[in-house]
């Protein structure tokens, strides 16, 4: 299989310590298989002002906050893999269900690999991890990596 064959290595962040050390894994994985990286990044839906019609203005401003933010972030993570002689490094910044988001991610830009971090713990037992959902519904195989400790 050619680099042109396998697309793309995603990698998925909220830019939490597990997704810092999903994305190194993932600029690892890239590397080796001299393929694109893509870092998406999903912003949430502000769902609990869906229906307060007073409220939207707010939701809508903290939204555009949390966009601004994540772009900043992404562009930083982005600049440092290819000061790490990464050559295509891509962001794809999106709104709405973070897992969905990420499948659709992956199908459009015809990933190769997935790569997710995890933090497990109660949380996930309670409401089910992103990565859970990731691996049951992407289009290529999902590479999950844990929070060092």
């Amino acid at each position: 299989m050619s680099p042109a064959d396998f697309g793309c290595v995603l990698a998925a962040s909220d830019f939490s310590a597990s997704a810092e050390a999903a994305w190194t894994v993932a600029q690892r994985l890239a590397r080796a298989l001299g393929a694109e990286l893509v870092l998406v990044h999903v912003v949430m839906e502000p769902a609990m002002y869906a229906g307060a019609p007073f409220a939207r203005g707010l939701a809508g401003d903290a939204q555009a906050e949390a966009r601004k933010s994540a772009q900043e972030q992404a562009a930083r993570w982005a600049e440092t893999a290819r000061a790490g002689s990464l050559g295509s490094v891509r962001v794809d910044l999106r709104v709405g269900d973070v897992p969905q988001q990420i499948v659709e991610a992956a199908a459009q830009a015809r990933a190769g690999l997935v790569v997710v971090g995890t933090q497990g713990g109660v949380r996930r037992a309670l409401l089910g991890s992103v990565a859970d959902k990731v691996i049951r519904l992407a289009p290529c195989p999902v590479v999950v990596v844990h929070e060092s400790p």
